[in-house]
């Protein structure tokens, strides 16, 4: 009941939370309050073994474990839930390590049950959290498979380079604009009438801005959405040649594109969103009058001739909308008239508008540095090192070293990532709605919007800010300083886009990326387990650092798992 009724409140305030995530959220709350349950529960057979008069109950043999140190009352009492709460998840997993048993019958049958349906309960959950977690970025993933595929067989017909390089540029204009989602798929699985109004949501605004439609009644406005059929144009591409025959009109959705005459040297208009050309040829003009040329990529609906003579066949409005359609044949002709006029007379202002127009269209790469350059590429594999030297180092230090003996290496890959963040600010170009970027200006404004802060958080040398502030003879400012560099951590996601670079790269030289790809799993998975067991050591050192030791003995790991490490003779007696 609670749940839908969150989810009511999530769709009514319009919130876009992404679904696996939701379901990754509600699945771990649901894990969380299920162990809290059970610790309760668990505390509750202890309480209730004593005042039922048994000799022995887990909550006294607990405390009194001497190879423990815990203390039921430490924390205003939260240590005995939190030991509750671990039973709860040791047991429901199956792990069962030994330290809290049930020591008489009622704990027993209670652990029992717990071990039984617990053992169902967790692995269920824990296997739904792993499969949403598969499914994180899957449309993505799905997009990536696409884009493999072409490039494969594209590599397999030996296609030319600057093939390649387009193609790459317009899926990524494709992922920009719909996030590789595939109109059609989505329309072919919607009833007729949702599909027809999803289109009418998308192009009925369109429609109404195209003057000599706005007679149409909203019925033929709704079929004539259905008819409508997308297009996209790369930049340079001819969308229609004057002199051919016409059949299309099209309806500009997104995009730049120029109109030009073979009497004018250059284009004679500008067309971009929410203008439309071609509509002679809904008239029956058998031949375009001009040339039309997409200036960047363009997104268009097109019209057919005979579908709009099929749609308006027996409208009311049908007579107005021919008549309006002529008039406004009549005013583009005229207005590219004047045009033409205006370039005859003044061709001074034509070379002008031409020059600018090429300097924008061709930017300068001199002073840039393209994002796929193989220069590039070397440069951020030689920064991934880099993020992965520091991901094993920090946390091993944080938690085993004692002095910084590499702090010269720290820094001369600091000033490294400080020279990343200068080339990423003025150099490095980008790719942007399908587009090479090269403008230094444009260049500056996305690195400041997209990875500036996240940098310079993961850059600035805040442990010699500690070095340089705290008391060189504290022990704990040490482990400060290492502390601060963990943030160093975070460029390590930016730079895991440069593993599926270089796997492209293989690919694209015909070697096999699989045993990469697992060893690429494997070496997370040993990352993983690297940082978990700093982290566990990281504790027991932090209260071995405020132990008053005066000599290297077992006494000073005393309250700690080192300790008991000790007893039983698997660590040596100063703790290694």
């Amino acid at each position: 009941m609670y749940k839908e009724t969150i989810d009511e409140i999530l769709n009514e305030l319009k919130i876009d939370i992404d679904l696996v995530l939701y379901r990754v959220f509600k699945l771990n709350f649901f894990m969380v309050v299920v162990s809290h349950w059970v610790g309760c529960l668990w505390f509750m057979m202890g309480s209730l073994s004593k005042r039922l008069g048994y000799s022995e109950n887990w909550l006294d043999a607990d405390e009194s474990n001497l190879s423990l140190s815990i203390s039921h009352s430490d924390y205003g009492g939260f240590s005995v839930y939190l030991r509750s709460v671990y039973f709860a998840v040791v047991g429901m997993s199956t792990v069962g390590y030994g330290d809290i048993v049930p020591t008489n019958i009622l704990e027993t049958f209670y652990a029992t049950i717990v071990i039984l349906f617990g053992g169902l309960l967790l692995p269920a959950i824990v296997g739904g959290l792993a499969a949403y977690m598969s499914s994180f970025h899957r449309t993505e993933k799905l997009f990536r498979k696409r884009i493999a595929r072409v490039r494969q067989y594209l590599l397999k017909i030996d296609a030319k380079e600057s093939v390649l390089d387009k193609c790459r540029r317009y899926f990524d204009y494709h992922w920009y604009c719909q996030g590789g989602v595939i109109e059609q798929e989505v329309s072919d699985e919607l009833p007729t009438s949702l599909s027809v109004e999803v289109a009418f949501q998308i192009n009925g605004a369109k429609l109404n801005s195209i003057p000599f439609l706005k007679c149409c009644d909203d019925a033929t406005k709704l079929l004539l959405v259905t008819v409508l059929q997308p297009r996209v144009f790369i930049p340079s591409e001819c969308v229609v040649k004057e002199g051919e025959r016409g059949s299309v009109m099209y309806i500009i959705q997104r995009g730049t594109l120029e109109v030009s005459c073979s009497q004018v040297k250059g284009p004679i208009r500008i067309l971009s969103s929410g203008d439309f050309f071609g509509e002679s040829c809904l008239l029956g003009s058998k031949t375009n009058r001009a040339t039309v040329t997409a200036v960047e990529y363009c997104d268009c609906f097109t019209l057919n001739k005979d579908d709009f003579n099929e749609v308006i066949d027996g409208s009311p409005a049908a007579q107005t909308m021919k008549v309006n359609l002529a008039n406004s044949i009549m005013e583009s002709q005229a207005s590219n008239k004047r045009a033409f006029q205006n370039i005859s007379r003044y061709p001074k202002c034509t070379e002008l508008m031409l020059g600018s127009q090429s300097e924008e269209e061709l930017p300068s790469t001199h002073h840039t540095l393209l994002p796929d350059s193989p220069l590039n590429l070397i440069w951020n594999v030689s920064l991934l090192a880099i993020c992965i030297y520091n991901a094993w180092i920090i946390p091993f230090r944080l938690a085993f070293a004692h002095a910084r003996e590499s702090a010269f290496l720290d820094w001369i890959f600091d000033a490294l990532f400080f020279l990343d963040m200068i080339l990423n600010y003025r150099y490095v170009a980008y790719f942007h709605d399908g587009e090479l970027v090269t403008d230094t200006p444009k260049i500056k404004r996305n690195y400041m919007l997209t990875r500036f802060k996240m940098d310079l958080i993961s850059t600035f040398p805040f442990d010699i800010v500690a070095l340089l502030l705290l008391p060189k003879e504290a022990s704990w400012s040490i482990i400060v300083q290492d502390g601060l560099r963990l943030l160093k951590l975070f460029r390590l996601r930016r730079h895991f886009g440069t593993l599926d670079t270089i796997f492209s790269f293989l690919l694209d030289h015909h070697i096999t990326v699989a045993p990469l790809r697992l060893a690429e799993f494997l070496s997370g998975v040993i990352l993983i387990a690297h940082i978990a067991a700093c982290g566990f050591f990281t504790f027991a050192r932090w209260k071995h650092s405020n132990a008053d030791c005066t000599s290297a003995s077992s006494d000073c790991w005393e309250g700690t798992w080192i300790m008991r490490q000790i007893y039983n003779d698997k660590l040596p007696q100063d703790g290694g």
